[in-house]
C-alpha cells in the first residue's frame, strides 16, 4: 500500500513521484527516513526474483541482493541510511540482515527461528523490531540492539503468535497477538519489557496496530463483526478513538508520525483505493496517484514515525 477522496483539503499542496528500478515489474516501497530515502524492494524481469533497493533523495535507486538469495527484501531505513530486511536460503531458515550505506550486509537470526527471521523496522540508533518463526511457522517477538544483542519476547496466552509491527525512538514496540480462539488483539511493549494488551471498541473481527511514534501514540485498524476495517488511534493514557476516512467503506491506518499525522488508505464504494492523510485535528486529505487508476497505500515509517503530509521536518510519503 502507499504510505500515508472526498474530503477536507488540510495540508498544503503536494508533489506525488512514480519511480522504478529498471526491468523491474513490481515495485514496493515499504519505509522513508526523515531525508526522504526510501527502502524497499521489486521483481526483477530479467532475473525472477525480488531484490531490495534504496532511492536517495535525489532520486537514485540503489538495487541490491544477497547472491544465493532468490529473494532479498528490505523493509526499515533509518536516519543513517542503515536498512534492515531479510533474504530468503533454501532451507528455509530465512536470515534478516542489516545492510551499511557502503553496501555491506550483515545476516542475523532471532533464536529458534526454524522458519525464518523478518525485521519490519529500524531505530536512529539501529535497534530493530521484527518477529521470527518458529518450527512449527507460529511468530514471535524480537527486538535487536545496535550492538547485535536479540531478545525474543511473546505476549502471555498468545496460542497462534505474537508479530512486531513498529518501533519508536524510545524503542517501545507496537504489535498484535493471536489468543487460542483465533482472537487478535493489540500490543504495545515498553522499553523495559513490560507489555500491555489492548483492544479497539467495537472489534470481535481483531485488533491491528501498525505504528506506534515517539511519544507512545499508536495508529492501526480493527475489523468489526462483519470483518470491514476502520481505522483507530490509541493515546498513551490507552484511551483508544476509531475513525474512518469519508465515503469510505474500508479505512485502514498504517502510521503516524510525531506530530500525530497519520496516514493510510481507503476504499470507497467502487471498490478503489485512496491513500490519506489525517490531520492531528482529524481533517482528512486523499491522495491519489493519477497514473494510477487504483493506487493502493503503505505508508512511510521511519522508527514508528511517518513522514505524512504534516510531519513539518519532512513531507514524505511512500508506497505503491
Amino acid at each position: 500500500m502507499f504510505a500515508p477522496g472526498y474530503l477536507s483539503i488540510a495540508i498544503a499542496k503536494s508533489q506525488i513521484i512514480t519511480f522504478d528500478p529498471a526491468d523491474s515489474i513490481g515495485t514496493y516501497p515499504w519505509q522513508a527516513n526523515n531525508d526522504g530515502s526510501i527502502a524497499g524492494f521489486w521483481y526483477d524481469s530479467t532475473a525472477p526474483g525480488d531484490k531490495g533497493f534504496i532511492r536517495s533523495p535525489d532520486g537514485e535507486i540503489t538495487e541490491f541482493d544477497h547472491p544465493d538469495s532468490k529473494t532479498t527484501a528490505a523493509y526499515g531505513i533509518n536516519s543513517q541510511g542503515i536498512s534492515t530486511g531479510y533474504w530468503t536460503v533454501d532451507a528455509g531458515n530465512h536470515p534478516g540482515f542489516v545492510r551499511t550505506p557502503d553496501g555491506t550486509m550483515t545476516e542475523f537470526h532471532a533464536p529458534g527461528d526454524d522458519s525464518g527471521t523478518f525485521p519490519i523496522a529500524i531505530t536512529g540508533k539501529g535497534v530493530i523490531a521484527g518477529s521470527f518463526y518458529d518450527l512449527y511457522s507460529i511468530p514471535h517477538g524480537f527486538v535487536r540492539s545496535g550492538k547485535g544483542k536479540i531478545k525474543t519476547f511473546d505476549v502471555s496466552g498468545d496460542t497462534y503468535g505474537t508479530n512486531a509491527m513498529s518501533i519508536n525512538s524510545e524503542t517501545a514496540i507496537a504489535g498484535h497477538w493471536t489468543d487460542e480462539d483465533g482472537l487478535v488483539h493489540g500490543f504495545v511493549r515498553a522499553a523495559d519489557g513490560t507489555i500491555t494488551s489492548f483492544d479497539s471498541p467495537g472489534a470481535p473481527g481483531g485488533t491491528f496496530p501498525q505504528s506506534i511514534n515517539a511519544s507512545g501514540t499508536i495508529a492501526g485498524y480493527f475489523a468489526d463483526a462483519s470483518y470491514v476495517f476502520h481505522a483507530f488511534v490509541r493515546a498513551t493514557d490507552g484511551t483508544v478513538a476509531t475513525f474512518d476516512a469519508p465515503g469510505a467503506t474500508s479505512t485502514v491506518a498504517n502510521s503516524i508520525n510525531k506530530k500525530g499525522a497519520i496516514a493510510g488508505y481507503y476504499v470507497d464504494d467502487s471498490s478503489i483505493a485512496h491513500g490519506f492523510t489525517r490531520s492531528p485535528s482529524g481533517k482528512f486529505r486523499a491522495l491519489d496517484v493519477q497514473a494510477q487508476p487504483v493506487p493502493t497505500p503503505i505508508t512511510s515509517t521511519t522508527a514508528g514515525s511517518s513522514q505524512a503530509g504534516t510531519s513539518r521536518r519532512m513531507r514524505t510519503i511512500t508506497g505503491f
